[in-house]
């Protein structure tokens, strides 16, 4: 989780140093925003409260199946479809082993947790530790992350990169075309308008 703020803030801090404003956001307005909030808040709430293992992964495969579903219907963003793929792959993971399965060596490189910490280490209903009955366990939860002390998967890699590209583009200025009146040229202007840049006909005809 903490990884995904990382990439939140990284896409926030680059979309204003590259001359994007908060603003432009309402330009581009997200869908299903409220399933949005309610799929986090069960993700953090099943990581973080003392529920039965069974709630818990229930409330966290009913968390991804809503991620991805405004993921879907915002898939217009650039960006979006990433975070989508990521969603998936994780989904599926979870789905296929009743939890996310945790790698042991990622977690002793992680600093997560030491050798003598694994046998009664309390990885919440999401995640459990890697067994041999485990399917697509590259998919799992196996990259080390040293600073953070926490292990990723390569589903939460696609996601963090979407996140941070979408959220970049949410607060990048619009581009709108429209004709100009007195030139046969097409104009291209940013919105909101800082000058338009006349582009010849043969360039957008190309």
């Amino acid at each position: 989780m903490s990884f995904t703020v990382i990439a939140l803030l990284a896409g926030i801090v680059f979309g204003f140093v590259t001359g994007g404003r908060l603003r432009n956001v309402a330009r581009r307005p997200l869908e299903l925003i409220w399933l949005l909030v309610i799929s986090v808040g069960l993700q953090v709430a099943a990581e973080t409260l003392d529920v039965a293992d069974r709630a818990g992964l229930a409330m966290v495969l009913v968390s991804y199946v809503g991620l991805a579903t405004f993921a879907i219907v915002n898939t217009r963003l650039v960006g979006m479809p990433v975070v989508l793929v990521g969603l998936v792959c994780n989904l599926a993971v979870i789905m296929l082993n009743g939890g996310m399965p945790v790698d042991e060596d990622a977690l002793l490189a992680s600093h997560a947790a030491t050798r003598a910490e694994l046998a009664s280490l309390d990885l919440g209903a999401k995640r459990h530790l890697a067994t041999d009955d485990d399917v697509l366990r590259q998919l799992g939860d196996v990259i080390p992350v040293r600073p953070s002390r926490e292990v990723l998967s390569f589903g939460d890699l696609i996601m963090a990169f979407g996140i941070a590209d979408v959220v970049f583009r949410l607060l990048k200025p619009v581009e709108l075309r429209r004709r100009d009146e007195d030139e046969d040229d097409d104009v291209l202007v940013l919105d909101p308008p800082n000058e338009a840049i006349p582009v010849p006909r043969q360039l957008v005809d190309a």
